[in-house]
C-alpha cells in the first residue's frame, strides 16, 4: 500500500520543481536583458558625456535646475521650497532629481538627470520585454525570440541611447508607459482586483510624467471595462478602482495649480505653458499655421517624427506587424488590447499638432523643432515590429527574422552613419540650445559672471536665464529670483545686499523695473552695467550696502 503522506510530498516536490522552473526560465533571459542594458546606457552616457553632448537643451538645462531650486532655496519654508517645481511640467522627474542635484557637479553638468534618465530606460526595456513576452506568448515557436527582437529594436535604438543619457523627461515618460501597459496586461491575463490596483498605481505615477499620459490613462478604463469580467456589479467595482485611482495624479497636478498660482489650468493656459510660450512668439511660429487643422498634414509630420527618430524602414516594419496583429487578433482583440495603449500618445501628438497646441517640424535641412516628440512611439515601433514575421508562412519565418535583424542593424548604422553628432536628438538641441542666439548670449554671460563672481545676492528672473546660475558658478540660494519670498518684497528700492542685477530685455524683471520709477532710479544710480550682450544686461552696485 502506498502512503497517502509519500504521495502528497511527491506532489509537492514536483510542485516545487515546476515553479522554479518556471521562476528561473523567466528570471534568467530579464538577468541577461537588464545586463546588456546597463552596459549600453552607461557606454552611451560615457562617449556622450565625454563630447559634450548630454546637456545640450534649454529644457534639459531647466528640468535640473528647477530640482536644484527646491533643495537650494534661500527660503527655510517648506512651502516655499516646493513651489519651485513650478506649473510647466509634471513632477515625478524633478522628485527623482532632488536627491542627486544637490552635488554641484551633477547638477552644472546635469548628470543628475542623466541618471534618472538612465535609470528609467533600464526599466523601459525589462518592461518592454515582459510586455513583448505576454504579447507574444500564443507563438509557440517564436515566443522567446520575438521578444528578444524586441527589446533589440529598443535598446540598440541610436536615438533612444542618446536621449537616455541626457536630462530630458521623455524617457522617464516611456519608462512609465510601457510599465502601466505591462501591468495592465497582466491584470487582463490574470484578473484579480490587487493586479488592477497595482496597474492603476502605475498609471497615476505615469500621469505625473508627461501629458501624453493623461489619454492614455483615459482609455485605459474603457480597456478595464471591456476586459472586467463577471456580473455587472463586478465590472462597475473594477472601473470604479481603476479610476479612482488614476485619478490622483490629474486632480493633484490641478490642485498644485491652483494652490500655488489660484489657477488650476496654468499648466495648460499660464505663460509657460506650451501654449503661453507659442504666444509670446507667435510672430517666430507663423509658419505652424500651415498645420493647423490639415489633420493629413498632421500626420504625415508625426509620422516623419517617428522615422526620423527610429529610421523609416524600421517604422516600416512595426506598422505591418501592428496591422498583422490587428487582423490575427480580431476576435479576441480584447485579451492583448493594453497594447494599444502605446499607440494613444502618436494619436494625441497628431491631434495636438492639429490643435495648433505642439509644433513640430522634423526636416533637418530646413530645422528641427520637437523632433524628440516622436521617441515615445520607439515603444510601439519595438513591440510590433516583429509581428511582421509571422506575416509569412512557417518555411520561411526563420528566414525572414534574419532578414527583419538586418533590416534594423542597417538601419541603426545609417541614422549614425554620419557620426553620433549627427543625429536629430543632438542637433535638435544643439542649434536650438547651444547653437542659438539665446544660448550663446547666456553663455557669453554666465562665462562674465564666473570669471567676476558676485560679492552679494544677484537679483533676475531665473526662467530664460538659468543656465546663467548653472553655468555662471554661483547657487540659487544667492539668487533672489521669482520663486523666493524676498522677490515678491520688493517695491520701490532694489535690497542693499543685491550686488548684481541682470535682466533680459522683455523678461519680467525688465518689465518690473522699467515699470517702476523708484526700481529705474536705483538701477541707474546705484548699479553700473559691467556688460550688454543681445538682450541681456549685466549690473553691478557702486558699493555695496548703499
Amino acid at each position: 500500500m502506498v502512503n497517502a503522506s509519500t504521495v502528497s510530498e511527491a506532489d509537492d516536490a514536483q510542485f516545487r520543481i515546476s515553479c522554479g522552473r518556471i521562476v528561473s526560465h523567466t528570471i534568467k533571459p530579464v538577468i541577461a536583458v537588464v545586463v546588456v542594458t546597463v552596459g549600453l546606457s552607461v557606454a552611451s552616457f560615457v562617449y556622450f558625456f565625454a563630447n559634450g553632448m548630454t546637456n545640450v537643451y534649454g529644457d534639459g538645462v531647466a528640468h535640473v535646475n528647477i530640482a536644484r531650486k527646491v533643495v537650494d532655496s534661500p527660503d527655510d519654508s517648506l512651502w516655499q521650497r516646493y513651489m519651485q517645481i513650478g506649473s510647466p511640467w509634471l513632477p515625478l522627474q524633478t522628485v527623482l532629481m532632488l536627491p542627486l542635484v544637490a552635488n554641484d557637479w551633477m547638477w552644472r553638468t546635469g548628470a543628475a538627470g542623466s541618471l534618472v534618465s538612465m535609470l528609467s530606460f533600464i526599466v523601459a526595456t525589462v518592461f518592454l520585454y515582459l510586455l513583448a513576452k505576454s504579447f507574444y506568448r500564443k507563438e509557440d515557436r517564436w515566443r522567446e525570440l520575438l521578444p528578444v527582437l524586441s527589446a533589440g529594436v529598443f535598446v540598440i535604438n541610436p536615438s533612444v541611447l542618446y536621449l537616455q543619457s541626457t536630462p530630458m523627461s521623455e524617457v522617464v515618460f516611456m519608462a512609465a508607459l510601457v510599465t502601466s501597459v505591462y501591468l495592465l496586461q497582466r491584470w487582463v491575463s490574470g484578473p484579480s482586483r490587487r493586479r488592477l490596483a497595482i496597474a492603476a498605481m502605475a498609471m497615476t505615477i505615469g500621469t505625473l510624467t508627461r501629458y501624453e499620459a493623461w489619454p492614455v490613462a483615459l482609455l485605459s478604463i474603457v480597456i478595464v471595462a471591456l476586459a472586467s469580467s463577471g456580473n455587472r456589479k463586478s465590472r462597475i467595482k473594477n472601473v470604479t478602482l481603476y479610476s479612482s485611482v488614476i485619478a490622483i495624479g490629474p486632480l493633484y497636478w490641478l490642485w498644485h495649480n491652483w494652490a500655488i498660482y489660484g489657477n488650476a489650468l496654468e499648466f495648460l493656459t499660464g505663460p509657460n505653458s506650451a501654449r503661453g510660450i507659442y504666444v509670446q512668439n507667435r510672430v517666430n511660429f507663423g509658419w505652424s499655421k500651415m498645420f493647423v487643422g490639415n489633420a493629413a498634414l498632421d500626420l504625415l509630420t508625426m509620422a516623419a517624427a517617428v522615422a526620423v527618430c527610429v529610421g523609416p524602414f524600421v517604422l516600416l516594419l512595426g506598422g505591418a506587424g501592428f496591422f498583422r496583429w490587428l487582423i490575427a487578433e480580431r476576435r479576441s482583440l480584447v485579451a492583448t488590447s493594453p497594447a494599444l495603449l502605446l499607440i494613444v500618445t502618436f494619436l494625441f501628438h497628431v491631434w495636438s499638432i492639429y490643435r495648433g497646441e505642439i509644433q513640430v517640424f522634423p526636416l533637418s535641412a530646413f530645422g528641427l523643432l520637437n523632433v524628440r516628440y516622436g521617441l515615445p512611439h520607439v515603444l510601439a515601433v519595438a513591440l510590433f515590429a516583429p509581428s511582421a514575421v509571422l506575416l509569412f508562412k512557417p518555411a520561411s519565418r526563420r528566414r525572414m527574422l534574419a532578414v527583419i535583424c538586418v533590416i534594423v542593424a542597417a538601419q541603426y548604422v545609417y541614422l549614425i552613419s554620419e557620426g553620433p553628432s549627427q543625429l536629430a536628438m543632438y542637433q535638435e538641441g544643439l542649434r536650438n540650445g547651444v547653437n542659438a542666439r539665446a544660448g550663446r548670449e547666456r553663455s557669453i554671460v554666465a562665462s562674465y559672471i564666473a570669471t567676476h563672481p558676485p560679492v552679494g545676492f544677484v537679483l533676475m528672473h531665473t526662467g530664460a536665464l538659468g543656465p546663467v546660475v548653472s553655468q555662471g558658478d554661483i547657487r540659487y540660494s544667492r539668487v533672489i529670483h521669482e520663486g523666493t519670498a524676498r522677490w515678491h518684497q520688493i517695491e520701490g528700492d532694489i535690497p542693499a545686499e543685491v550686488s548684481t542685477v541682470i535682466v533680459q530685455r522683455g523678461d519680467p524683471l525688465a518689465d518690473r523695473i522699467s515699470g517702476s520709477g523708484a526700481l529705474l532710479s536705483a538701477l541707474s544710480t546705484e548699479f553700473e552695467e559691467r556688460l550688454s550682450v543681445g538682450k541681456i544686461t549685466v549690473f553691478e552696485r557702486l558699493r555695496l550696502g548703499n
